[in-house]
């Protein structure tokens, strides 16, 4: 039995080893990968600025079933998202907002799913999922 148990546990770290090990891939435009992801992300950032939006990318970074997006809102017509309208408006007026949102997300059952958001960040709020999911720093950064 302790045999058994200890295959197992070797056996569930060579998995977690595996995945930590996969490789971070950029997602460039025209990549349907993309479509998926933004799309997964689109209704959250739609519902926090009160209408539709695309982005503008910075960084969108894919590694096994993780997602990492840096982006910039802005409304279709490529006009700025008003953030005084929105409940952001305290921050965006002390000059304590970026504009930016950064997301997670997770692919499992076929699509994309949003795990979580930071939007306006003026730091590197992407640490809390480093240590929170135990993800690599190079998922969050923008290739060289």
């Amino acid at each position: 039995m302790r045999r058994i148990i200890l295959a197992l546990v070797v056996a569930a770290a060579a998995c977690t080893r595996v995945a930590a090990q996969a490789p971070v891939i950029p997602v460039e435009r025209g990549m349907p990968l993309r479509a998926e992801i933004l799309d997964a992300l689109r209704p959250s950032i739609e519902k926090e600025t009160g209408g539709p939006v695309q982005f503008v990318i910075s960084v969108i970074n894919v590694m096994g079933a993780w997602a990492y997006v840096e982006a910039k809102p802005e409304r279709p017509d490529g006009q700025p998202i008003n953030w005084r309208a929105t409940k952001f408006r305290e921050a965006y007026d002390a000059d304590m907002f970026s504009g930016l949102v950064l997301a997670l997300l997770r692919r499992g059952e076929g699509r994309w799913k949003l795990i979580g958001t930071f939007i306006g960040p003026t730091d590197v709020a992407w640490y809390e999922w480093v240590d929170k999911y135990k993800l690599p720093e190079a998922l969050f950064k923008a290739a060289k």
